[in-house]
Formats: C-alpha cells, sequence, structure tokens
C-alpha cells in the first residue's frame, strides 16, 4: 500500500491534482491511499503519525512554502519521494537540495505527470527486490536492496553496510567490480574505485565527496575521472531512467 499525499492551500486544484494522481495510479494497478491537504503544518502532523511514501507539494504556500516543509520532511529523516507542483520553475535548481523526485509545473501538469507516476510506479516496484549474499563466515544472507546503503573495500575484504550493521562479504565470492557488475542496472553508482553505492542514499554530490542521507554528517569519497559519469547516472536513476 502506498501513502500518497497531495498540499497545495487552493483547494479547487489540490482536488484536480488528486483525481489526476488517483486515476494514474489506478492505471498502474498500484494498491494506494491518497490524501489531501491544503496547509503544510496539516500535512506534517499527519507525516509524523504515518510517513507517507510520495508527497505532491505546492511550492508557494502561505504559512510554511512547499521547501520548507520539504526540509520539514526531510528533518524527520524520512525517505519519502518528493515531487514539487509549482507555477514558477525557477525554483528548480533551489529544490535540488530535496533530493526531489520530479518538478513538474502547474502549466504541464497533463504532459508532465504521467511520466512522474509511472517512473515512481517503476522505482516502487524494482524496491522490492532483494539479494541473497555470502558473508565471510560462509552464512547466506538475504538483503533487500533499498536497505543496503553502500559495498566498500579495503585491500581484498569486502563489505556491506546496510542502515543497521556493517557486514564483511566472502572474498572469494566478490570484488567490487563483480558487485558492481550484478548490481548496476538496481541504482547502485561506483563513486569510487572502493565504493559502490546505493543512488537512494546520496544527498549532495561534491567535488570530491558525496554527502550521504539520512546521515549527513557521513560522507564517502568520490573519485574525479568517475565524477562526471556519477552525476549523469544519478540523475538518470533519479527520473527512472536506465542508461546500462
Amino acid at each position: 500500500m502506498i501513502r500518497i499525499a497531495v498540499c497545495d492551500d487552493e483547494v479547487i486544484f489540490v482536488r484536480c491534482l488528486r483525481d489526476m494522481v488517483e486515476a494514474l495510479f489506478e492505471k498502474q494497478g498500484m494498491e494506494f491511499q491518497c490524501f489531501v491537504y491544503t496547509s503544510a503544518p496539516e500535512l506534517i502532523r499527519a507525516h509524523r503519525k504515518e510517513e507517507f511514501q510520495l508527497l505532491f507539494l505546492d511550492i508557494d504556500m502561505p504559512e510554511m512554502s512547499g521547501m520548507e516543509l520539504a526540509a520539514e520532511i526531510r528533518a524527520m529523516n524520512s525517505a519519502a519521494a518528493l515531487i514539487f507542483v509549482s507555477s514558477h520553475s525557477d525554483f528548480v535548481f533551489e529544490s535540488f537540495q530535496f533530493q526531489p523526485f520530479r518538478f513538474l509545473r502547474k502549466e504541464w501538469l497533463a504532459e508532465e505527470l504521467p511520466d512522474a507516476v509511472k517512473a515512481y510506479c517503476e522505482n516502487y516496484a524494482k524496491s522490492g527486490q532483494t539479494a541473497r549474499l555470502v558473508l565471510d563466515d560462509k552464512r547466506i544472507v538475504t538483503k533487500k536492496l533499498v536497505e543496503v546503503v553502500y559495498f566498500f573495500s579495503i585491500r581484498h575484504h569486502i563489505y556491506l553496510v546496510t542502515l543497521e550493521e556493517t557486514a564483511e562479504l566472502s572474498a572469494r565470492e566478490y570484488t567490487l567490480e563483480k558487485l558492481e557488475e550484478q548490481f548496476s542496472r538496481s541504482g547502485f553508482l561506483r563513486i569510487h574505485k572502493s565504493y559502490l553505492l546505493n543512488y537512494r542514499y546520496v544527498y549532495h554530490i561534491g567535488n570530491d565527496t558525496v554527502e550521504l542521507t539520512p546521515h549527513r554528517l557521513k560522507k564517502l569519497p568520490l573519485s574525479h575521472r568517475r565524477s562526471a559519469a556519477v552525476r549523469k547516472r544519478y540523475q538518470n536513476f533519479m527520473r527512472g531512467e536506465d542508461d546500462t
């Protein structure tokens, strides 16, 4: 069940957007619930009680803007997908700091919304993918790929990092190159010779580091020669595209 929130202070528009979203999710055959909010504080209270997986946020709202609302949601360590909806396309670059799934223009909503919903549903389906991994002690574990933050290597040792633990993988079974080949199409980026990172945990790509979310103080090195390719593939994954 996908919990969806639609927030806009314009009552007529928010109801129209809700109807469009519901029709598109029904067309995709997805099980969902869609809730409408006309104020940011109201949405925040609801999100604290039970998180939404997908939120459509208007940027220009009284009391609290869509950007401020997004900051509150991200401060909750929420991994929810954010889709900004605005008449002001000049806000698109400012929105990047909140890792939006899409930025939709109200005047082009009928053309852009179907593609956004389709891409989200495809990503949601991929989120159920799992991997069977052999640990260094020969135990076999099954992990959801969305829960794997990154893989890294130290000399000939290969490690798996999730939000809960770090575990050593079997050096007989894996190299970082083999893991890259196996998981590249599932959203993993080779950001450095020693790191293979799940794009879902990228908060910010800098000049020589990648900052992670929800642990924003955590940074991984970014290879200069890989930087352009990493940025391009990250953008493709965010758009729901597959360039491999």
